[in-house]
Order: structure tokens, then sequence, then C-alpha cells
């Protein structure tokens, strides 16, 4: 099983973001660049430290709207990530650089004192600049030692803290001169009350102008914290027990805030102050993910709050979900150290056995109640479909008003060349005087043009405010859109993650693996110990091995019948983007593959739990698959025939290369479910395998192939008849001789192709050698097929591949693709006796 809540690291680069074309100097050698950055970075640095707070903000918003504007930090970052790919090579001194660096040292510590700014607009400022640095640079995989490293850990963290501590501060003293004032107005008479007039309300009004501004820099603070917590593991190191309950303190301020902003008929400054609880909570959550040493550290008394207060905002229905969600994924990592780790557990005094307690009662009631309600309602404020038919409609009118303000612009350029010549004769008639009748014409015609220049203008500003506002209808679309995806998919990977198990269980294959030698020579025990040792790796539950407690957690999970709702919320989402029928924006397509992808990851991991519900009746009586009625009678049956029926829709590689997944995890983990595959799905699986290759599915129709080939090797692991080996095997051998088309494909376009055939080749290789390695193993099919003339014929080829990929392969998949090749050329030696 795997666990996916560890924390991205993220590249390291010297390289900015593009600015405004006046602010890019064409190097013309590596000196005059670093002297033309220095003097860039001292001259904005100068300004966001001028003692003017005018002059600060100017600059500021200057910075965020241009350095280290979202757009602009993630074209850095992309532009970084290609200089990576060339082996960190150093770019041309004729490649436009920009003047000053967004990762620049100085830079990031100016901003970073701006933080802390008496003038809350320049703090905001400072503030929403470092947030999108953090969010869009992509920063976390700078080497330790790095300025950049050095200024998140050692500057920004403290600092982030400080401002936040100071921020909440302000807010409980703001909240109590709110209450005040708003409880002094209620009880005023009504002489009183009109008496004071509109003075009240506008002081009221005031306290919560402000209040909301604190809220922003709060918010903004957290976020930026949170995003440092994920990307360095220096800063994580500088966050102590007592900063953890500093970001614990928001959470009971923003619903005593929230509250207060409806009693004061504020609502509309109420969104800020939920983003606050989103980014408190999720920060918190980095903050515990796999941090043994900050959990360790925590008191009885601080650890209590904690649990408490991550409880109530987990129940707390007001909060958004993404709140609800990161506070429960807080919890869970909570779990994983208290609860699972017996080591810990054994050291550990008995004045921790109510909270340790606590932490495992939330997680088995509330944290799985959520989730399971999650799955069945989903979100309630949103409808996915809705929502991308609104993007795609929005976004097209966008594109229609651009067009016809280009359009507009084009002919009012052709009016304008047009009226030149006639304010010429104009200026010339007045200057030479020549009549008074001409004169008056001539003015009479220029304010006929100015009015006519104004109405264009006018219209011009009226087309171009109604553009934005479509633009920022779009981008409130989008942004629900993301949370909509955000919230699922951090749902899903809370779940992979309570089916992770302690991951304790060492990996005993390697211990019959051989070592790096030729001339080792392959033999039927050895082969019967692979064999053997992957069988027990792939159905060996995790009901064999877990704890009482995660036994408690497994069964919570059955009574809510989370499987059963998670898998029915997959089956949908591998079905939605063909549901929609039409051209789906590059954004969702992407956002949905994603969300698949860790449903998939979700699932494998919820079989590898064998749990109770898989062996229980069925909720469903009958599933559809390809328009006929399939019964179904336990959980197993249903899930298998749930995979069958997404797979018969009508959807693209994309999906289903995800489907094949979940069905390679459910008959790697649950042997039973291999009795249930009758003809039609060998059929299928066969199909898979021996389709073309679609170049536009790309690694999805890699990967969805050998999911197929990884699923017969199982199924022919289990008894069968020689006429089925005889298929099975004429169906991979047909696919080994040309991987990637049906032609052969010696000689591949491109490293890339190159790479994909080797996937395939190794998945084709390494089944045949399981299928045909023993000693009762259907000889009779190797013979016939000339499978050992396949493999001499093929592993020539196979070499040659992984020496041509070698640029673009991961150290990982070579280590893997070498062994492939040795074992192999053991196999051969083997087979010819």
């Amino acid at each position: 099983t795997t666990d996916i809540m560890g924390k991205q690291k993220r590249n390291k680069s010297k390289r900015g973001s593009k600015q405004n074309s006046n602010k890019t100097a064409l190097s013309a050698s590596s000196a005059t660049s670093s002297a033309n950055e220095e003097k860039g970075a001292s001259t904005i640095v100068s300004k966001i430290r001028h003692g003017d707070p005018r002059v600060r903000h100017a600059a500021l918003v200057a910075l965020s709207s241009t350095l280290f504007h979202s757009s602009s930090l993630s074209a850095a970052a992309l532009q970084k990530e290609r200089q990576q790919k060339q082996n960190h090579v150093r770019v041309s001194a004729k490649t436009n650089k920009p003047v000053v660096d967004a990762s620049d040292e100085t830079l990031l510590r100016a901003l970073s004192e701006r933080i802390l700014d008496v003038d809350i607009p320049c703090a905001t400022a400072a503030t929403g600049c470092l947030s999108n640095y953090v969010s869009f640079y992509c920063i976390g995989d700078a080497e330790e030692s790095s300025p950049e490293v050095e200024v998140a850990s050692e500057v920004m963290v403290p600092i982030l803290f400080q401002r936040i501590q100071r921020s909440l501060d302000k807010i409980t003293s703001l909240g109590s001169q709110i209450e005040s004032s708003i409880a002094s107005k209620v009880g005023e008479t009504a002489n009183a009350a009109l008496a004071a007039g509109a003075a009240g309300s506008s002081a009221i009004d005031k306290m919560f102008a402000f209040n909301t501004e604190q809220w922003i820099l709060v918010s903004l603070s957290l976020n930026t914290l949170a995003g440092l917590i994920e990307n360095f593991p220096s800063a994580v190191e500088r966050v102590s027990a007592a900063s953890l309950s500093t970001l614990c303190a928001v959470l009971p301020l923003v619903e005593k805030s929230f509250q207060l902003t409806k009693n004061g008929m504020e609502e509309s400054n109420s969104d800020c102050i939920l983003d606050a609880s989103s980014n408190a909570s999720r920060a918190i959550h980095s903050l515990l993910d796999d941090n043994i040493a900050i959990i360790t550290s925590l008191q009885p008394i601080p650890l209590t709050h904690i649990v408490t207060e991550l409880t109530k905002t987990i129940t707390n229905a007001k909060m958004p979900h993404m709140t609800r969600l990161h506070a429960s994924g807080a919890l869970v990592s909570l779990r994983k150290v208290l609860v699972l780790d017996e080591e810990l557990k054994s050291a550990r005094g008995r004045e921790y056995d109510a909270v340790v307690a606590a932490v495992q009662t939330c997680t088995d009631g509330t944290v799985i109640d959520l989730l399971s309600n999650l799955f069945e309602s989903g979100d309630k404020n949103h409808d996915p479909k809705q929502l991308v038919l609104r993007m795609i409609e929005l976004s097209n009118k966008c594109q229609s008003m651009k067009q016809d303000e280009m359009m507009e612009s084009q002919i009012m350029s052709e009016v304008n060349a047009r009226k030149e010549p006639a304010r010429m004769i104009a200026r010339r008639q007045k200057e030479l005087k020549e009549s008074k009748k001409t004169k008056a014409e001539n003015e009479d015609m220029k304010e006929a043009m100015m009015v006519e220049d104004k109405d264009g203008v006018k219209k011009a500003e009226e087309t171009e405010s109604q553009l934005d506002d479509v633009k920022d209808e779009l981008d409130g679309v989008v942004k629900s859109w993301r949370e909509l995806i955000g919230s699922y998919k951090l749902a899903l990977e809370l779940v992979a993650n309570l089916c992770s198990g302690r991951e304790d269980q060492d990996d005993d294959i390697e211990d019959v693996m051989y070592p790096d030698d030729d001339e080792h020579m392959w033999d039927s025990d050895d082969e019967a110990k692979l064999v053997s040792a992957a069988n027990a790796a792939g159905t060996c539950s995790m009901e064999m091995t877990c704890s009482p407690s995660e036994r408690v957690t497994f069964s919570s999970m059955s009574s809510k019948h989370l499987l059963a709702r998670i898998i029915s919320f997959f089956r949908s989402w591998v079905e939605f983007v063909s549901m929609l029928k039409d051209d789906v924006p590059a954004l969702v397509a992407e956002d949905v593959d994603e969300l698949l992808s860790t449903c998939a990851l979700c699932l494998g991991n919820m079989v590898a739990c064998d749990l109770s519900s898989l062996n229980e009746p069925s909720l469903k009586k009958v599933i559809m698959v390809g328009g006929q009625e399939k019964p179904v009678t336990d959980g197993l049956d249903m899930f298998w025939w749930e995979l069958i029926a997404a797979m018969s829709s009508d959807v693209s590689d994309g999906p289903k290369a995800h489907v094949t997944s979940v069905m390679l995890a459910l008959l790697r983990h649950q042997p039973k479910a291999r009795t249930i595959v009758n003809s039609a799905v060998l059929d299928l699986l066969l199909a898979l395998i021996t389709q073309q290759y679609n170049a536009e599915g790309g690694a999805n129709n890699v990967q969805m192939k050998c999911n197929a080939i990884s699923m017969i090797g199982l199924l022919c692991s289990e008894p069968h008849p020689s006429e089925v080996n005889a298929r099975v095997c004429s169906a991979l051998l047909e696919r080994l001789r040309s991987p990637l088309s049906s032609t052969s494909d010696d000689n591949d376009a491109d490293s890339e192709k190159a790479r994909q055939s080797l996937v395939i080749m190794h998945e084709i290789l390494d089944v045949l050698m399981d299928m045909y390695g023993g000693d009762d193993s259907h000889d009779d099919v190797f013979g016939q097929q000339d499978i050992l003339g396949h493999f001499q014929r093929c592993l020539p080829g196979f070499k040659r591949r992984v020496k041509k990929t070698v640029a673009n392969s991961t150290r990982e998949e070579l280590d893997t693709w070498n062994e492939t090749a040795l074992n192999c050329s053991r196999f051969i030696k083997y087979k010819k006796g």
C-alpha cells in the first residue's frame, strides 16, 4: 500500500520570471548581467525600505503585478524546469534575463521585513508577493545551504509567526470593540439612536473594515507559512510546539469573528475569514504530517487542547470543506504517531492515554463520517457539470468579446486615419484666418469629431468594463472548480492514508534476488522462490498484520459503506469528461485526470486492507454492464463489475488507465477476485494488449496496456487450460514484436517512444518468465510458440533501447530494466539447458 501525503520537494533555480520589456536587459556578458541584476535589486529594495509608506506601497504593488505576479512566477518556474532538464547548463549571455530575479536573497529579505510593516496595506502587499512566490515559483528542491532556503527558514518563518500573532491580538481587540458597539447600539432608545445618527454606524463600519484588513493579512500569512512548511524541511525545524498552538488559536477565533460579521450584517467580509480558516488548518496539517519530532514533544495538556480544537473544527458544518478536511488530515497525522507507533506507545506515560483514545475515537467516528458523507452527497454548493459548462460559456464569451474589441479597434483606427486630413486642413485654415465663415465651419467640424471620439472612447471603456466583469466571473467559476476538485483529492488522500498502515513491513523479495553476475544460472528453485515471494507480497492482506486500532478503523469504514461510495464516485468521474460532449478546457481535463489517479491509488489501498464490506452483501443487486444487467452478490462482486462497467463505457484511454490500475490492485490483493473473471473479461484484457498503440493517449495508453499485461500474469498464476495459455501467449508475443505499433519499432522515432516501448516490453518479459519459469508451466505451448527464440531475438533490441533512453529515464527505471535484461539472459541459459 502507498502513503501519499509525503511532503513535496521542488528544485532550486537562480532564474527569475519575465518582466515587462522595459525591465528586461540583454546581457552582453555574465559580469554585465550580474551588475545589472544587483543594480536592479538595489533600486527595488531601496523603495521597499523607503521611509514614506506611500513609496513602499507603490513599489510593493508594482512588484505584485510584475515580478511576483502568479503568471510571471509560473513562467519563471517553467523556465527553471527546462533548465534543470538540460542538466543545469547555464543560459547563454544572449538570452534575455530579468534585471532582477524573484529569488534574489536581498529582495526576499526586504519583502520579509515588510510583513511586519506598521502600515497594513504595505504588509498585505509584501505578504501577497511572498505568498505567490511560495505558491507558484516551485522553490522546494533548493539546496539546503542556498541563500533562498536560509531566508525561507531563518527569516520568513519567524516573521510570519510574529505577524500572525500580532494580527490575532488586533482582531481580538477589534472584536471586543465591535461587540461593545453593537450591544450599546441595540440598547439605545429610539431617540438616542436618531441622535447618534450615522456617526455610530460609521464607527462600526470602520472597525469592520480594519477587522477585514487584518483577516486578509492573516490569511496570506498562513498561506505563505503553509507553503514554506510543505517545501522546506529546514522551515519545519523552525516551528516549535508553542508556534503550533498559535496556529490552533486561529480556528476558534475564526468561528467568533464569522459570527460577529453576521451579527453586524457584514457577511460580505466573511470570505477572507473562511479563507484564513482553510489556510490555518492546512498549515497545521502540513506541520504535523510525518513530523514525529514535534508530535512527541507535545505535552498532554497542549496536545489535548489541539485535539479538541481539531475535533470542533471537523464537526463544524459552517466551516469550508477544505478547513474540515485539513483538520481531519492533522488528526490522522497525530493518529499515525500516537496510536499506531508501537514503540512510542510503550515508551509513553499513562497521562497520554486519554488524548490518544480521543484521537482514535474522533478518527473512527467524526473523520470517517465526514468522508463518507462527502462521497455520498458531494458538494451541495457546486455541481461539477454546471461549473464546467459555465466555464466553457464564459470562456467563449470572453474570446468573442476580445475579437469584437480587436475588430472595433481596427475600425476606429481606420476612421481616425480618414479624419486626420480634416484636422490638418482645419488647423491650417485656422492659422491662415482666411475668413470667419471658414473658421466657424472648421470649429463645428472639430467639435463633431471630438464628440465622435469621446463616444468611441466611452464605448471602448464600456466594452472593457464588460470584459473585466466576464473575466472576474470566469475567475470565480475556476476558483470554485479548483476548490471542489481540491477537496475531493484531499478526502481521497485521507482515506488512502488511513488504509496505508504503519509501513513497517519489509519486502522480502530482495532477499531472493541474484547478485549482478551473468554467470549465475537461473534454475527452477530460484524461480519458485521469486514467484512465491511475489505472490506472498501480493496476497498478504493487511488484515493479517494490522493492529487492533486499525481493525476498528476498517470496521468503521465498512459500516459507513465507504468503499462502495468511493467506487461509485470513481465511476462517475471516469465518465465525466465523455458525458459533457463538448470541448473540455485543458484545465478541467488535467484536474479530472489527477482526481482519477488519486482515487485509483485510494481504492488500491482500500482493497489491500481486506475490508469486511468486500465479503458482506452488496448494496446493489444488479449492475449495468454494456447495456445488460449483471447480478451481484457481495461487495467484492459489486466492486469488480463496477470496474468492468466503467471499462465498457465510451471513455478515452486516460480514464481506462486508472480503471485498469484499480482492477490490477483488486486481483493482486484479493485472489478470490480472480475466480470472477470470465471469458468475456479475458477477451477484453487481450484486446487491450493487442490493440494498436494510440499516440494521442500517450503515457495513458502505455499504462493501460501494462496494467492489462500484469493482470494476465496474475490470472495465469492460477491453474488454467492449455488453450487459454496459448491465446494469452500469442497476444503477448504479438505485442512484444511491436510494442508501440502494428509494425516493427526497431528504429524508434525518438527516445520517449523508445522509453514507452521499454515499459511495455519489460512487463511482457516479466510475465512470460513467470508463466514459463517453473517445472510444470505448459511446456508444449512454450515450444509451439517459440518463446525461447523470441527472447533471443528480443533481448539485444531491449538492451539497445535501455541505452537510448538514459537521458529521459529515471535511475529507478534504468535499474529495473537492466535487472530485467539480466534475468532474461539467465532465463535463456536455463531454458537452453
